[in-house]
């Protein structure tokens, strides 16, 4: 029982380390000697925990989406059955607070955005299924809040909006960025955005409906 369990803290302190390190270099410039000086171990512990360094890479982006859900739930904290306005600003602030928290998940979005610039083709499906999940989040929300006429073309605009705000939120060093409720100002003001606006595309796409109704009575 005990080498099991010193075998599982060695792997975490493997993870830990390769974070820190994909995070600063990427994965190219990233070496098993270095991460494996930070997490105390031989190099021999990665070949055996991971079997190479594509699979170290591949289990650490696995392991930092993981922490991410689990200091910042998707969800937001909200019912999977609350009105669309509450599951949308739990997305919203989940999205902002997972940004703002840059010395837990720094390194996820550093290792995010190294993969768009100058991408290794290794995690493209895990990143892929990981901007899906929070897609079909955002999608349910914004649905009920457009109604059943809306076309997926209303859909995946609104949606682009929404989450476009919540990823240049923290793009430049603003003052009011760096405040300790920044997460709360930005959460408000972009909830209130998208809501204001996507209830001026609710009554577009009712007056939408009602037009076709009229052409299909007069035909």
């Amino acid at each position: 029982m005990r080498i099991r369990k010193d075998g599982e803290e060695t792997r975490k302190r493997i993870l830990c380390a390769a974070f820190q390190v994909f995070g600063e270099r990427g994965y190219r410039d990233a070496t098993h000697a270095e991460i494996c000086h930070r997490a105390g171990v031989n190099t021999a512990a990665i070949n055996y925990h991971f079997g190479s360094k594509n699979g170290l890479y591949q289990a650490t982006w696995d392991y930092a989406t993981a922490r991410a859900d689990a200091l910042y739930p998707l969800d937001g904290g909200v019912r999977a059955d609350a009105p669309g306005e509450e599951r949308l600003a739990g997305l919203v602030r989940a999205m902002l607070q997972r940004r703002a928290d840059e010395e837990q998940l720094g390194h996820l979005h550093s290792i995010r955005m190294m993969e768009l610039v100058n991408p290794t083709g290794l995690l493209d499906d895990a990143i892929a299924a990981w901007h899906e999940t929070s897609r079909r989040h955002f999608l349910a929300a914004i649905r009920d809040l457009l109604g059943p006429d809306a076309t997926q073309t209303d859909l995946d605009l609104c949606e682009m909006s929404v989450v476009s705000q919540c990823i240049m939120a923290f793009k430049r060093k603003r003052a009011w960025a760096l405040k300790a409720d920044a997460v709360d100002v930005l959460a408000s003001h972009i909830v209130g955005f998208c809501l204001a606006g996507m209830a001026s595309l609710r009554a577009e796409i009712r007056q939408r409906g009602d037009g076709v109704v009229r052409k299909l009575a007069g035909a």
